[in-house]
């Protein structure tokens, strides 16, 4: 027994550092793909691992041969093959059950942003914002954050504005609010918010708060709208959107 463990613990660090070595050595030749290099090391790797259950098997008593190794072989390359597949199709399974997204929902996934097309026993398939079609494992989206842009029905938006540090500050947020309610887009309850948000260098900023319709491109128009709208009513206010401004001082030359 304590031969086969040891047979087995030998087999498992060849078998790591193998395909280590490997890897190594094989990315120094250019005309071969990353992914055949790793596949090679990859089975390597497999059939040392095997070998090493195999004289496990025969310290304790069972005689394989030549056949019953071969066979063997192919049922651990056929396993460990098989194991992304299994993964896929289990989180696929979870993905049914927890539900997190449906398939029209508008959602982001990774550095992929657009709707749900279809979701299937392997994969998720959404069509981004810029008409790509792109596939997700179903590991993959289970394993990182999903953001459901479109599941609550409504999503909040935020844009700064830079106020002259003279403006009244009263007078510009009720401006900035009433402009926001007037602007396409923009949903009325709960209402637009106009928030001091800062002094900065140049300008006291008034964060302005919104909400909208969830999909993507209503939150491009309403933005667009409202960002318009206030920019039309603060000028006919006289409220300046202020510029980024330097002070200079000059220290005076002795005489």
């Amino acid at each position: 027994i304590i031969f086969a463990v040891v047979a087995l613990v030998v087999s498992f660090m060849t078998a790591q550092i193998t395909k280590r070595a490997l890897r190594r050595v094989l990315d120094d030749i250019d005309d071969l793909p990353v992914l055949a290099s790793d596949m090679v090391a990859r089975i390597v790797s497999y059939v040392i691992l095997t070998l090493g259950l195999v004289i496990a098997l025969e310290a304790l008593g069972f005689s394989l041969g030549l056949l019953g190794s071969m066979v063997l072989l192919l049922i651990v390359l056929a396993v460990l093959a098989a194991k992304p597949l299994l993964q896929d199709l289990g989180a696929g399974l979870i993905i049914q059950i927890r539900r997190p997204f449906h398939v029209g929902d508008q959602v982001v996934i990774g550095d992929a942003e657009g709707a749900i097309e279809e979701v299937s026993a392997r994969t998720v398939r959404i069509i981004t914002v810029d008409g790509r079609r792109v596939h997700f494992p179903n590991r993959t989206v289970l394993e990182g954050a999903i953001e459901n842009l479109t599941s609550e029905g409504r999503r909040l938006t935020t844009f700064v504005v830079g106020a002259a540090y003279d403006t009244d500050l009263e007078q510009a947020c009720e401006v900035i609010k009433a402009a926001l309610l007037e602007a396409e887009g923009v949903i009325s309850d709960p209402e637009p918010q106009a928030y001091v948000e800062e002094f900065a260098d140049s300008t006291i900023n008034i964060a302005c708060r919104f909400w909208h319709e969830p999909q993507i491109e209503r939150q491009w128009a309403a933005r667009d709208a409202a960002m318009r709208g206030v920019k039309r009513a603060l000028d006919a206010n006289g409220i300046t959107i202020a510029f980024p401004q330097r002070v200079l001082w000059q220290k005076p030359v002795a005489a």
